[in-house]
């Protein structure tokens, strides 16, 4: 099969269940390619992936016997000026291709000595602003072991909204320190979760800094403590730190 590939977003950014499906399709023999419109040909299948709603969709045409759109961009949709996910509008990877290794070929530039992934999914927090309790669940759960996107890359971007809260937490952060790799953690550590034991564990990752959510201005009583227990414990000075991010004050 001939098989294209369409980055709805762009590619500023690795596209991962593109990355997923390439490398499934390539281990059944089958030609991957970016589409394109003018010099491509004819595809057996075609597929669009977009994350951010605010994308318009491609514009122009595919020559394909089949097309498949996916992706959470494509299940958003703006209801009285708030973000609505539509999980029925969304297509799920099959279990074989959303824990394949990804092809990192995709994205050469991007993914240079950097592995991207998830271990965790699900949220606890339901905030009013984010779609993950709609897409994944309210409750952070282990999706995989960092095995299974990362094989001796020097850096780790994590996309996880909430792994700390999992109850894997510490077999997970365990990888991460085994790793040696510097890690990133791209959707933030919940503050209102740090423990001593938590604090000491990250303390021993291989970061740049880490930014702590801190989505509601009224739990500054609660969250300032933490933040200082983090610091005193981590050791850290204020160049690798922290940022505190207040969605709304």
């Amino acid at each position: 099969m001939r098989i294209g590939l369409i980055d709805v977003d762009g590619h500023n950014y690795p596209n991962l269940p593109l990355m997923k499906l390439s490398a499934w399709h390539k281990a059944q023999g089958d030609s991957v390619e970016w589409y394109e419109p003018l010099t491509s040909g004819h595809m057996d299948r075609v597929y669009l992936s977009k994350v951010f709603s605010f994308t318009p969709d491609y514009q122009y045409g595919i020559d394909s016997d089949e097309i498949i759109r996916g992706g959470s961009g494509y299940a958003i949709s703006l209801v009285d000026g708030k973000e609505v996910y539509d999980k029925s509008a969304d297509n799920d990877l099959p279990y074989e291709i959303e824990h394949i290794y990804p092809d990192y070929s995709l994205y050469p530039d991007l993914t240079k000595d950097t592995a991207y992934g998830f271990l965790t999914r699900g949220c606890p927090r339901g905030c009013d602003f984010c779609h993950v309790e709609a897409k994944e669940g309210r409750c952070s759960v282990k999706v995989a072991d960092l095995s299974e996107f990362w094989r001796g890359q020097k850096n780790i971007v994590l996309c996880d909204p909430n792994l700390i809260a999992c109850k894997d937490w510490k077999d997970l952060l365990q990888q991460l320190i085994d790793s040696r790799a510097k890690v990133d953690f791209n959707q933030d550590i919940d503050i209102r979760l740090m423990t001593e034991e938590k604090a000491e564990m990250l303390s021993k990752l291989r970061v740049k800094r880490i930014h702590f959510a801190w989505d509601r201005y009224e739990d500054k009583d609660m969250i300032l403590p933490k933040f200082q227990m983090f610091k005193d414990i981590s050791k850290w000075g204020v160049q690798q730190a922290v940022c505190l991010r207040p969605y709304k004050l």
